[in-house]
């Protein structure tokens, strides 16, 4: 078994991925700003790159669970949540693309949003991380995000065309969603910037 440390660049592809959703979104905002009530082709445009970095992820999260190449739990505690990661976002990317309701990929978000937040206390609680507020604040965060992505799923089925009046509380989620994968974004893209020097340091 060969050690080989890609945890930087998995932490940078959250970050991308999260960007890009935040890209796509302030793209809608302004197409429905100019009074453009479909925003589907946004949502079509951001699959492509969206649904190469779902794909990275499940196979990198694959390949990390099946040749646990980092030392001993940290194979389960960081391969697990990327893995699943990886699995919604290219299910969101494969329901765009065919314009399928988002409801069932959100409500898959919400589990592993349940999941990483599990992952991340457990890994807290026996102190796996020589970083264990980071690693809190990383699980919990794209575990919230996990979590908002099941009412945005079922707003963005809602909206389109949609000439109804909407409940105000969606636009709290929508705001608390962004918030959340604001931070997440920033911190994953940080620590695995952090990670460089030192991975580059120590490669196998």
């Amino acid at each position: 078994m060969v050690f080989v440390d890609d945890l930087a660049y998995a932490l940078f592809a959250l970050s991308f991925a999260g960007f890009m959703l935040l890209y796509a979104i302030s793209s809608i905002y302004g197409s429905y700003k100019r009074g453009r009530k479909n925003f589907r082709e946004h949502l079509e445009g951001l699959s492509v790159p969206l649904g190469i970095l779902g794909a990275y992820m499940l196979i990198m999260g694959l390949w990390g669970q099946f040749n646990w190449p980092l030392p001993g739990s940290y194979n389960i505690l960081y391969y697990d949540p990327f893995l699943s990661f990886g699995l919604v976002i290219l299910a969101f990317a494969i329901a765009v693309k065919y314009r399928t309701k988002l409801g069932y990929v959100g409500f898959l978000g919400l589990l592993f949003g349940v999941m990483a937040v599990i992952y991340g206390a457990e890994g807290y609680g026996i102190g796996l991380s020589t970083e264990p507020l980071a690693l809190l604040g990383l699980f919990f965060l794209y575990g919230a995000i996990g979590i908002l992505s099941f009412p945005m799923a079922l707003m963005i089925d809602r909206m389109p065309g949609s000439e109804k009046r909407h409940w105000r509380g969606w636009y709290v989620l929508l705001l608390a969603f962004l918030v959340l994968l604001l931070l997440a974004s920033l911190l994953s893209g940080f620590i695995g910037s952090s990670a460089i020097s030192a991975h580059l340091l120590n490669a196998p």
